[in-house]
């Protein structure tokens, strides 16, 4: 019996040598291979890439005129920086592509700029493009900073899809200082048109989204999830159009959002049915004059908040005019301390509609605001109808709270005023009526 014993405790540790050999002859790292003779073999066709477990593409300088679509592995493909992105004169992307080159598609990479590099795909004055489930990280400024550092960045480009990629940890590590931004996308130039984001994952990341546009006739922005964004998710600078719906803004509601989540200016604006937690400043910032902006159906939850968080409000309430601001239908629940704070600023505006929206807050004081206009220019109209206002469980709203800010000399003149149907235990207006 013993000897059978030790004849089996032996055989099991045959077995699970030849095992552990096994595993060990069958794990091999990737090879390492440089991109750029690969690109330049390609040409304007398509590149097609190897698994990421076979193979690690790196890239030892930035590789100009790229003319080729690039595929990856259904698992992914990498593409490495291996080189430090010195100076601040230009963004060194791993991947340049030649101006006038269209129909471009990138699909299945990781872009990783390891912690040195400072870009990965740039376009300029290219047509038809599509990225998609790509992963873009690893910013570093240690070695250069330019303004515009961007994971992908296109100048006067036009018929733009980004869909289905992931950028994390992209410039988390730095601040909001001018000096220390950085984009995850960058759309710019007067000449470009027609871009869809779509399904993307912005999570630690400095800066998501900034465009600055002027020709712009469709900008579409949906289903994308903005996660502890150290500034703004989406900065929108002069454009002349943006639709903005169905996103998440701290989808996880493990991390705050310290800065604004969407910036504006320009033309015609239409936020709708996102969900947002926790934008610690500002979810919506006038930042400039602006035709319309449409508020409707959005879920807005700022809770247990050590900054006093705002809804919408202005970067400057005075020299910004808003021409029309339809505020409609939002459900919001936000916390409003300090006392002195009024809950829904508003800053210049000609036509402002606040109607249909379910408001639960965090309490209000004596004497404390619901509401406030504060652009001081006359309004030409103003309706603030069928809105409710509740308290959280354990907080009250005071009876001495007003539900629109009458003091002088902040409030302007209006010219039209419907205020109607609202559910407010405060008190309403009196100069006003």
């Amino acid at each position: 019996m013993k000897n059978f014993y030790l004849f089996g405790v032996t055989l099991m540790f045959i077995v699970l040598c030849f095992i552990s050999l096994g595993n060990s002859v069958g794990a091999k790292s990737a090879s390492i291979v440089d991109l750029k003779p690969l690109i330049e073999k390609t040409g304007s066709g398509k590149l097609i890439l190897k698994s990421k477990k076979e193979v690690t593409y790196v890239v030892n300088e930035p590789i100009k005129n790229v003319k080729c679509s690039i595929q990856g592995a259904p698992e992914g493909s990498s593409i490495k920086a291996n080189f430090k992105g010195y100076g601040n004169a230009t963004t060194p992307s791993l991947l340049h592509y030649q101006s006038g080159i269209n129909n471009i598609t990138i699909k299945n990479v990781t872009f990783d700029l390891a912690l040195v590099g400072r870009g990965a795909v740039n376009f300029y004055q290219n047509t038809n493009i599509i990225v998609e489930n790509c992963f873009f990280t690893g910013y570093s400024k240690t070695y250069g900073w330019r303004a515009v550092d961007s994971s992908i960045c296109f100048t006067d480009s036009k018929n733009i899809t980004i869909r289905n990629n992931r950028f994390i940890n992209n410039g988390y590590q730095y601040g909001r200082v001018l000096n220390e931004l950085n984009r995850c996308i960058t759309i710019q130039g007067n000449f470009g048109d027609n871009y869809t984001i779509s399904n993307n994952e912005f999570t630690k990341v400095n800066q998501a989204i900034v465009v600055n546009g002027n020709r712009i006739s469709k900008f579409n922005v949906y289903n994308n999830a903005f996660n502890a964004v150290v500034d703004n998710s989406l900065y929108l600078l002069n454009i002349p159009i943006a639709n903005i719906y169905n996103n998440d803004f701290n989808k996880t509601r493990t991390t705050n959002s310290p800065d604004e989540g969407i910036v504006l200016s320009g033309g015609n604006f239409k936020i709708t049915n996102n969900r947002a937690y926790n934008v610690l400043n500002k979810f919506i910032a006038i930042n400039g004059s602006t035709k319309s902006v449409e508020v409707t159906h959005n879920t807005i939850k700022n809770e247990k908040t050590k900054l006093r968080p705002v809804v919408i409000a202005w970067r400057n309430n005075t020299a910004y005019t808003v021409q029309q601001l339809n505020f409609s239908n939002n459900k919001i629940d936000t916390d409003t301390a300090p006392a002195n704070y009024d809950t829904i600023p508003i800053g210049r505006v000609n036509r402002l509609t606040i109607q249909g929206n379910q408001f639960v807050l965090k309490g209000l004081s004596n004497y404390q605001n619901l509401f406030s206009l504060q652009g001081r220019a006359t309004i030409g109209f103003v309706q603030i109808t069928r809105n409710t206002v509740k308290p959280r469980a354990g907080s009250t709203i005071s009876k001495k709270a007003f539900f629109l800010r009458e003091k002088a000399p902040v409030i302007p003149k209006i010219n039209i005023l419907k205020l109607n149907s609202n559910q407010f235990s405060g008190k309403y207006p009196v100069i006003l009526k």
